[in-house]
Order: structure tokens, then C-alpha cells, then sequence
């Protein structure tokens, strides 16, 4: 936020406008939000995941059990 913030308020201050600093601010929001998904944003797959088996539909059907267990 700081950097293209910073970078905005330079341009408004050279061009003599009041657009490019709240323009900067809301790019270095999106930036660091797209940053911070790209290094943490998935989510780890279920260790049983690759037992399952998808149905007709796209649902997940449940594992098979053997009889007694749940």
C-alpha cells in the first residue's frame, strides 16, 4: 500500500490531480491481498481424500466401510 500509494502521491504531485493517490492505495490493497493468497491461499487436502471417489453430479460418495466399523 505504501509503495503504489507513495508512487500515486508522486504522480498527483507532478501532474497537479487528486486521482492517482486513492488509486495507488486500492492497487497496493489488491497487490498485497493477492500476495498473501498466493503463498497461503490453499487449502491442504484431507489426509483419506484419495479413498473417496466422486458420484454422478460431481458429489464426493462416502468411503466404503467393512461391516461393523464406522
Amino acid at each position: 500500500m505504501a509503495v503504489w500509494g507513495g508512487a500515486g502521491w508522486l504522480l498527483d504531485q507532478w501532474l497537479d490531480t487528486r486521482v492517482f493517490f486513492p488509486v495507488g492505495i486500492i492497487l497496493g490493497m489488491a497487490v498485497a491481498i493477492y500476495v498473501v493468497v498466493l503463498r497461503f491461499g490453499g487449502l491442504p487436502s484431507p489426509s483419506g481424500a484419495s479413498h473417496t471417489s466422486t458420484s454422478q453430479g460431481g458429489r464426493r460418495s462416502r468411503p466404503g466401510t467393512q461391516k461393523g466399523q464406522r
